[in-house]
């Protein structure tokens, strides 16, 4: 079974140019932008633009590709013309991931200052998303940080969604850094197990469909999204053993967004060389 390993590559001069780029890397999967992030204009794919990503695909041999949709998007906004907006924008990026064969579209969750008010909207965001999304894609919700009035950075923010809609198109992208800056500890067998039997309490493990891996500039529980490069910050390699060597999420696509894109070979080369055969 092939490890799915990759970074969050550039797809200037077209999106096939990041899996071509993930090859050099030495990547067997990849994260790309379908589109500008930072723009909100809903924007579709081309017949061509289909047709040379499923090319690259061939010719790279890297099949899992996964989308992440613009960081601007904020389906629980306070304000109702920034959540239609942000609505359309991550309704085409779920449109244009079904055109290219993409299974997973990651969004961050969201803020509001009003944690109950800002739940409803984005359950309600996302109601109207099921309803309205084509076929072969899912939603991957991203475990936040926390930082400033962020939802879903606890698990029990995650197990309400599922309450409400409990929808298999709905699934969790799980990222290190943010997941630690939350407060839930990866560092120790024994903390790292806790943290997973929490969450196959309240959400199920089955639902964890994608890795965002990415070490920490801030502490535990500081609820402050920094990414440092593998190894460097405060997570430190054990977290990023126990996760790789966990069998449990062997055959998930795990993808790094350290801050320095001249330096993702050197951080990959870390977590292949992490892997017990």
């Amino acid at each position: 079974m092939q490890r799915l390993i990759g970074a969050h590559t550039s797809t200037a001069g077209g999106l096939q140019n990041a899996l071509y780029e993930g090859k050099r890397l030495g990547c067997t999967a990849v994260q790309i932008f379908t589109a500008s992030p930072r723009q909100w204009q809903p924007t579709a794919v081309s017949a061509e633009q289909v047709a040379r990503l499923q090319q690259a695909r061939r010719e790279t041999g890297i099949e899992c590709v996964v989308s992440h949709a613009a960081y601007l998007i904020n389906l629980a906004s306070p304000d109702a013309e920034t959540r239609r907006k942000a609505y359309q924008a991550y309704l085409a990026e779920l449109q244009r991931c079904a055109a290219l064969s993409i299974p997973y579209a990651v969004v961050h969750m969201g803020s509001h200052p009003d944690f109950e008010t800002g739940m409803e909207l984005l359950i309600a965001s996302l109601r109207n998303l099921l309803a309205e999304m084509p076929d072969g894609v899912c939603i991957a919700m991203e475990t936040m940080a926390g930082q400033g009035n962020a939802l879903c950075y606890r698990f029990e923010h995650f197990a309400r969604i599922y309450d409400a809609l409990p929808d298999a198109r709905l699934v969790i992208c799980a990222d290190s850094c943010h997941l630690f800056a939350a407060g839930y500890d990866l560092r120790t067998p024994e903390t790292y197990e806790a943290v997973w039997e929490s969450f196959d309490r309240l959400i199920g493990l089955s639902r964890l469909q994608v890795w965002h891996l990415n070490d920490s500039k801030k502490p535990l529980g500081s609820r402050v999204d920094r990414h440092e490069h593998i190894g460097e910050g405060a997570l430190g390699l054990s977290a990023f053993q126990l996760i790789l060597n966990d069998p449990r999420f062997v055959r998930l696509p795990m993808l790094i967004e350290t801050p320095d894109e001249n330096r993702f070979a050197e951080d990959l080369a870390k977590l292949w060389g992490m892997m017990h055969s």
